[in-house]
């Protein structure tokens, strides 16, 4: 007995007789609406395929600009600032490390970079501070007023 026999004998049997019955109302039509905002037929021309496979390109080439100037500042930075530390003196190497410390604090005190999230927050909630004063403000007012009244 082959698989496919056995799966039938275990499964039962696929044969299925459809009458028009089964069908629907329109028994006669066939519709088919496609895919939304799909375009029949609509090829791209070689140019346009030309086009946006160049972008890509100028793109990747402006990557690899930048990290091929990147590392040769980094080359020009290593070959000036390296010296063998065995023929620094303790004076030159203090300096050097005093200079590194104080770029490091300089660019971790003057980054005033904020993302949108902690932006977005902090005019919310200035927003939503100053709304709660007014009203807190106003309730206050009101209460003390009905207490003079009565």
């Amino acid at each position: 007995m082959s698989d496919y026999e056995e799966f039938v004998k275990r499964m039962g049997s696929f044969d299925m007789e459809l009458s028009l019955d089964d069908i629907g109302p329109n028994k006669d039509e066939l519709q088919h609406h496609g895919i939304l905002g799909m375009k029949w037929g609509v090829r791209k021309t070689p140019e346009q395929l030309a086009r946006t496979k160049g972008n890509v390109d100028s793109a990747s080439g402006i990557v690899k600009e930048a990290k091929n100037v990147n590392s040769s500042v980094s080359s020009i930075r290593s070959t000036s600032r390296e010296k063998d530390l065995s023929s620094m003196s303790d004076k030159e190497l203090r300096e050097r490390v005093n200079r590194m410390n104080m770029e490091s604090q300089y660019s971790t005190l003057s980054s005033n970079q904020t993302s949108k999230g902690q932006t977005y927050t902090k005019n919310t909630l200035e927003i939503a501070g100053s709304a709660l004063a007014i009203t807190s403000s106003a309730l206050a007012i009101a209460i003390s007023i009905k207490q003079l009244k009565g």
